[in-house]
């Protein structure tokens, strides 16, 4: 007797694991519900086709079917990035000028793990700059100019600002994070 498989357990378990790896690749096109329908889809077409004789069987099968889905998924992912960026170039403006839609293809993933891991004065000196009304830097910056070049001071300005200790270093700690 052939053996019967469902999606729910190992099946549905091995998608679920597959997809928090990989799910960036197609959230493009396809959100977390679209990407497990497409999975159930490659399940019903592996099931109808195929007689296996065991659980382990079926599973290599699906994994497989599943593998080369998830590709085609993806490179159609990666085709609808690249056809909006080609759509959204204008050259009519002037020559040389091109305008992009918002969005960009690089990958800013890195600098977004780099703040998340910061340490809580690189932090403090991140959110003191970014979050600050503008006459604040503009005083920052005056006070930090002299004869045309900036002062080396400036970490006794921020430490001050940030309500850290005197003898604390936030603007070198920041820069040397973030280039190291």
């Amino acid at each position: 007797m052939p053996y019967s498989p469902e999606f729910k357990g190992p099946i549905e378990g091995y998608v679920v694991n597959h997809l928090h790896r990989n799910h960036w690749r197609v959230v493009r096109t396809h959100d977390w519900e679209d990407a497990m329908q497409e999975a159930y889809a490659v399940f019903l077409r592996c099931s109808a086709r195929y007689e296996v004789e065991g659980p382990a069987h079926f599973m290599a099968l699906f994994k497989t079917a599943w593998a080369n889905e998830f590709n085609d998924l993806s490179t159609s992912s990666t085709a609808s990035r690249a056809d909006s960026l080609d759509a959204s170039v204008q050259d009519d403006d002037a020559p040389g000028s091109i305008d992009y839609l918002v969005g960009e293809l690089d990958n800013d993933g890195h600098l977004g793990v780099l703040i998340r891991q910061a340490p809580a004065e690189v932090v403090m000196v991140l959110n003191l700059f970014l979050s600050a009304p503008q006459e604040l830097l503009d005083l920052a910056l005056s006070t930090w100019r002299k004869n045309g070049r900036y002062r080396a001071d400036g970490d006794k300005a921020v430490a001050k600002m940030l309500g850290l200790p005197k003898e604390s270093k936030p603007m070198t700690a920041t820069f040397e994070y973030f280039t190291k």
